[in-house]
């Protein structure tokens, strides 16, 4: 069941969550803090270490579309990535044009395309991993093997978590 709330409502949270210290923050909100500046760091690198631009929306799913071992299918990766079909299809007409992935129909369904990564899609990717590689160094610099256990240990309980509860809706 989804309750409403109305707009008081949400005002006074947003105000109580303002007034929080970084501890009692939610956890979403901690993460985004987490990644937001982490993202933007990488991108503009790759920006500039790469000859082709592409924000982070639009590599994450030139990266998802390279690790998929079937067929990629619009509405599995509009899920995957929490967009709507209608966005994934302007993001792959754009990686299309920049020839970074190639449409190719389907032999036994003339009505479906695959997507398959060009060379040029293989080199950025290779490119921007070496860019992440490093700025991962750098972000990590200071934490102990143990911290790292930690963290990930974490973020797999949570992960499983969500997965189970969106699973159970």
């Amino acid at each position: 069941m989804i309750a409403y709330v109305n707009y008081n409502s949400l005002l006074c949270i947003n105000l109580l969550i303002l007034k929080m210290d970084k501890a009692k923050k939610p956890l979403g909100m901690v993460v985004v803090e987490m990644l937001k500046p982490m993202f933007r760091v990488l991108e503009t690198r790759a920006s500039k270490q790469t000859d082709v631009k592409l924000t982070m929306p639009q590599f994450v799913l030139l990266f998802t579309i390279s690790e998929e071992k079937e067929e990629v299918i619009l509405k599995d990766m509009a899920e995957k990535l929490g967009k709507d079909k209608s966005a994934i299809l302007r993001m792959i007409d754009l990686l299309e044009k920049k020839e970074l992935v190639r449409r190719v129909v389907d032999q036994n369904d003339r009505r479906k395309n695959q997507l398959l990564i060009t060379k040029k899609g293989e080199r950025l990717i290779a490119e921007f991993r070496v860019v992440e590689t490093e700025l991962n160094f750098e972000l990590l610099e200071g934490l102990s093997e143990a911290d790292m256990q930690t963290f990930y240990k974490v973020v797999n309980h949570i992960t499983g978590k969500a997965e189970k509860l969106k699973n159970a809706t």
